[in-house]
């Protein structure tokens, strides 16, 4: 059972079940890797994991996924040769907590061994400051005799992956109370480093067998064993010696010192929230699980540089392999907007992510007989799709089910421009546009046209089999989402096309030369006016797509009493829920909130009280865009329990962990950021635009105040917003 603090979250569990939601509830990390909320000494039974971001592999036939790494800080107590963990019978008291301040994880273990209380107390850090090392901090102490104990530590290779294994050629070296391991990945031969140097606060018997280190004791219950492990991990993405580089870490941590490193570490942690906090007054609990969100998206954002190109987030973080770690519409959708007022040159890394992985969209595009740019709905450090066309399990037969997610979710290239256009509006950084963004709008732009129908009887042109945000219903026609989203891109490239020509015609000039866009840019010219977007029908509702209206209107509940199994996946051509109105999650309701300027109030009213009571918010993406639209309305104590949803939902644990049968569990970065678009975007109406901050206060009724903070060019600026006003300065 968890218990929520301030700036603190206390497990006491102990079963399958706990070290599962707690490796993701009390993960640590720093952008560069993560680690899994488990024990020191758990086994892959645990599923514990370092995961490196922007690593992936490939084994065989089966998912690439991004590469678990070694781990330098295992550490096993044993009792006469008997390790002791948490299914031990002599287990009497356990405890895991973190500090989401700090990003520092404790665990206090207690066994009943000969009449003693043994205890371990530990600590451990990934470091803000050095992006490459691992500290943990070890303490052995008992309240009687206790003899014949022993420690091992190692780097430990017993990895669970879902999808592998990934590593191979160890080469092991131990010197002294040194370990060393370098291996490399089984795929593309990235060597990997992984180093650990053990230091004692007094001097024990040790010996060295195989590759792991044993120190030997007894204690007497007035003693206690502190032991320092300083690990490190370095990849051929990084330096081209990692085995060098990685010694040097160790070497260094061992020469600082733990207390040096974790006051460096914790002051990078005050640089980030001195930018990234968010305060509110008036609700304890909002405040901390709103924090709580804010660390988790701290501790995945690179912001270190490889010698191989820019790094976005993946959809799971860093805190496991689901998903295949890649990246998906969630970073632009709902990432990096959190970033974009906190940390700008971060949300444009994004883009640059983006850019750079330009040639695979390209490829993709052509795989399916399309021109331009057409975007990987899960895309890995190349930009080619990792989504497979067999995505979910069926519960009864064990077969792959056919899945539409890779070849018509065309809206994720949409999703792009709509991120590099927030980006630039906010920030007038047009340079983004010179260093390729613009050629990614137009090659965007290129592949929709190819992609778009044109009715002769309708005189419109139209987007025919696609798969909008409510991923429950298939190859539908005018997904209205998709479509605005597509207009979008169109009525972009235009504009930025105009602006830029009025300040370096010679640039666009050359661009249109290089890409042969000339003709492209009359076709969209005659598409935009002539684009169909779906519009309000009598009652103000936005059909979802063509044909919604005559499916079967039924509740959630009727179609959940048609599950046979928990795990049956709702979608798809078997689903439950695709010959229904049910939908997985906000999909109208995102276009409304994105396109707002576009829509009274009453449209807004009347299709967030249709679309609501017949979505089951089967995607963590859902809450906040019902949320942010309601508080448009002036709804915003109806949001609160939205926002309270996405905010605490690497919490409670009780998001799905599976579609079908395929594991989805881990952390939940696109809730984490829809929680701050929530609380800043949708409570208190802020908006940015050319460097100007903008607020329409909207608190709920119980909140007293909420202070954030927005970097701009000419310093960083602090916004407290009550209910009746509001006001900044900079700090």
């Amino acid at each position: 059972m968890y218990t929520l603090r301030d700036w603190m979250i206390v497990d006491d569990g102990r079963d399958g079940q706990s070290a599962l939601e707690n490796g993701n509830r009390l993960l640590i990390g720093n952008g560069y890797m993560a680690k899994r909320g488990t024990v020191e000494e758990a086994d892959a039974s645990y599923m514990p994991a370092i995961i490196l971001s922007g690593v992936y592999d490939k084994y065989g036939d089966l998912w690439r996924e991004p590469v678990n790494a070694p781990d330098p800080l295992f550490t096993i107590l044993s009792v006469d040769c008997v390790p002791l963990t948490l299914t031990s019978e002599r287990l009497a008291t356990h405890e895991q907590s973190l500090d989401f301040r700090y990003g520092v994880y404790s665990r206090n273990t207690t066994w009943n061994v000969k009449d003693a209380n043994l205890t371990i107390s530990t600590e451990r850090f990934i470091s803000m400051d050095d992006v490459h090392l691992l500290c943990m901090k070890y303490t052995v102490s008992t309240d009687s005799d206790c003899l014949s104990l022993s420690i091992e530590i190692c780097i430990n290779t017993d990895i669970h992956d879902l999808n592998g294994p990934h590593l191979g050629n160890f080469q092991f070296e131990v010197k002294g109370q040194t370990h060393t391991l370098v291996c490399e990945t089984l795929e593309k031969k990235i060597p990997i480093a992984i180093a650990n140097e053990i230091v004692e606060r007094k001097s024990l018997s040790y010996l060295i067998e195989e590759n792991r280190s044993l120190y030997f004791f007894n204690m007497d219950g007035s003693n206690s064993v502190e032991l320092f492990v300083f690990g490190a991990i370095w990849t051929g993405l990084d330096v081209d010696d990692p085995l060098v580089n990685v010694k040097k870490s160790v070497s260094r941590a061992k020469e600082v010192g733990w207390d040096r490193l974790l006051a460096a570490h914790k002051a990078k942690w005050d640089e980030n929230w001195r930018a990234g906090d968010v305060v509110i007054k008036g609700d304890d609990y909002a405040q901390r699980v709103l924090r709580y969100s804010l660390y988790h998206m701290h501790i995945i954002v690179p912001r270190y540089k490889r010698i191989c190109g820019s790094l976005s987030i993946p959809a799971r973080g860093l805190s496991g392999q689901t998903y295949k770690g890649a990246v998906f519409w969630d970073t632009e959708m709902f990432i990096a907007p959190y970033f974009l007022v906190t940390e700008p040159e971060l949300a444009a890394q994004f883009i640059r992510y983006r850019i750079e992985t330009l040639p695979g969209a390209r490829r993709k595009a052509a795989e399916y007989g399309f021109r331009g740019a057409f975007f990987a709905w899960e895309s890995q450090e190349t930009g080619d799709d990792a989504c497979t066309d067999f995505g979910v399990t069926d519960v009864f037969t064990g077969r792959p089910v056919r899945t539409y997610f890779r070849d018509k979710q065309i809206h994720i290239s949409a999703d792009i421009v709509f991120a590099i256009k927030r980006y630039v509006d906010a920030t007038c950084d047009f340079v983004i546009l010179k260093e390729g963004g613009l050629e990614l709008i137009l090659e965007v732009a290129r592949f929709y046209l190819s992609h778009i129908y044109y009715s002769p009887d309708r005189k419109r042109y139209e987007s025919l089999d696609v798969v909008g945000p409510d991923e429950y219903h298939e190859r539908v026609n005018n997904n209205a989402f998709t479509n605005r989203m597509i207009l979008m891109v169109f009525e972009t490239a235009e504009a930025f096309l105009n602006l830029l020509k009025e300040g370096d015609e010679a640039f666009i000039e050359k661009l249109l030369a290089k890409l042969d866009f000339s003709e492209d840019i009359s076709l969209m010219r005659d598409v935009i006016p002539h684009f169909y977007v779906p519009q309000p029908n009598g009652q103000g509702i936005i059909e979802q797509f063509d044909g919604y209206f005559r499916l079967e209107d039924c509740s959630i509940d009727t179609v959940r009493s048609r599950l046979k199994d928990p795990k049956e996946y709702w979608g798809g051509g078997n689903g439950v829920a695709s010959t229904t109105r049910i939908i997985k999650q906000a999909d109208v309701v995102t276009m409304l909130a994105l396109f707002g300027v576009d829509y009274s109030i009453p449209i807004k009213e009347a299709n967030l009280a249709f679309y609501e009571p017949r979505t089951e918010h089967g995607s963590s993406l859902s809450a906040c865009m019902y949320a942010l639209l309601a508080c448009e309305v002036g709804g915003s104590d109806w949001a609160y329990p939205f926002f309270i949803r996405s905010a605490e939902i690497d919490i409670t644990g009780k998001s799905k962990h599976f579609a079908g049968l395929v594991y989805i569990g881990g952390t939940h970065p696109a809730a984490n950021g829809g929680a701050w678009l929530t609380a800043v975007h949708g409570f208190c109406g802020f908006s940015l635009k050319n460097n100007k901050i903008h607020v329409t206060p909207r608190l709920p009724s119980h909140w007293e105040k909420i202070t954030f903070r927005a970097a701009l060019p000419d310093g960083l600026h602090e916004v407290t917003v009550t209910r009746d006003g509001w006001n900044e300065e900079i700090i």
